[in-house]
């Protein structure tokens, strides 16, 4: 495996919040082009892991490289990384379409370039609703399109299938694996293999901040 191929490289990583240890020593190399899942009860790291991949918290001790870059040096990393967490990072008051808008103009992205994104997971009859009368589920589409419009080469993930209804789950898992092959590399942190397994390559288990174990499916 070279430099070249690593898409996501942490090296003996921890994260301390005064004397909660959430990571202790955690190294993970994940291939480009690789769909891994992260698992591990609520508590046990993954969406600190998460954070600390897409750069919004630094590490108390170790390395994260991305592509090859030291993450936290690199000024133009994030612009490879597309994130969707728990919380999400639309504004209520805006409809759906100006959401997207105002972060495609960030990274002078055009209209035109997503809107078979938003047709494929089908919030086009929602496309000018606001945001705050939105289903979780429609939220939750519309989050993932925010967080692709850029198309990042480094796709994260926090719960993306919790509360959702089958058929969303089935529009996403479609969604994702209609980006295999494309050079895109799919990180997904769950604390349930019932749909991840469906999208994932192979799974890496945390327990108490330490990585316990790895699987394939």
């Amino acid at each position: 495996m070279t430099q070249s191929t690593i898409a996501v490289d942490v090296i003996g990583v921890s994260k301390r919040y005064g004397y909660l240890e959430v990571l202790r020593s955690v190294s993970l190399r994940i291939e480009g082009g690789e769909f891994v899942a992260i698992f591990g009860h609520n508590g046990a790291g993954k969406t600190t892991l998460l954070k600390l991949i897409a750069t919004h918290i630094r590490p108390s001790a170790g390395t994260v490289k991305i592509f090859g870059e030291d993450a936290f040096r690199d000024s133009g990393i994030r612009r490879k990384i597309g994130l969707v967490t728990h919380s999400s990072f639309l504004y209520d008051e805006l409809t759906v379409r100006e959401n997207l808008l105002f972060y495609a103009r960030q990274f002078g992205v055009e209209e035109r370039k997503f809107l078979d994104t938003v047709e494929f997971l089908g919030m086009n009859r929602w496309y000018n609703v606001r945001v705050k009368e939105l289903s979780h589920g429609l939220r939750k589409r519309a989050d993932i399109i925010r967080a692709l419009i850029h198309e990042p080469d480094l796709i994260l993930l926090d719960e993306p299938f919790t509360g959702l209804d089958s058929e969303t789950c089935e529009v996403l898992v479609n969604y994702f694996e209609g980006h295999r092959g494309k050079k895109k590399t799919l990180l997904i942190a769950s604390h349930s293999q019932e749909w991840v397994k469906k999208v994932c390559d192979r799974a890496i288990t945390l327990r108490h901040g330490k990585i316990a174990g790895e699987f394939s499916f």
